[in-house]
């Protein structure tokens, strides 16, 4: 769910110099990942093993990609380094779409005012 930033209040000029703030600090990281990493633990097919009383196997952490409609890859991050560079880049993005929804809701309060959202 986005974030909603009180902007009533503030002065046009106030706004205009946060979006130009934010439109500066919004470059498309280079490790964005638009994804989920998830940590499982799992069961195995063996009937005796102790996984179906207890502690599971794992963890097991997977990155999980929404692509098109009902199109979703997941697959398996093995390595420590391959979880925190996925953490990293969902982290990147997370930051990435808050700044966007700002400026957005700038925008939006910028034309409610009945302004310019382009500065002149």
């Amino acid at each position: 769910m986005a974030k909603v930033f009180e902007l009533q209040r503030k002065s046009t000029l106030s706004l205009r110099q946060r979006k130009a703030a934010l439109l500066r600090q919004l470059r498309l990281p280079a490790d964005l990942l638009r994804a989920s990493c998830v940590e499982q633990f799992l069961t195995c097919g063996k009937a005796a093993c102790s996984c179906h009383q207890g502690q599971k196997h794992g963890p097991y952490y997977y990155l999980t990609l929404c692509l098109a409609a009902g199109h979703v890859r997941k697959f398996l991050l093995k390595a420590p380094e391959q979880q925190q560079q996925a953490r990293a880049g969902t982290a990147a993005y997370r930051r990435f779409m808050e700044g966007v929804e700002e400026v957005s809701q700038i925008n939006a309060e910028l034309l409610r005012r009945g302004d310019r959202l382009q500065a002149e």
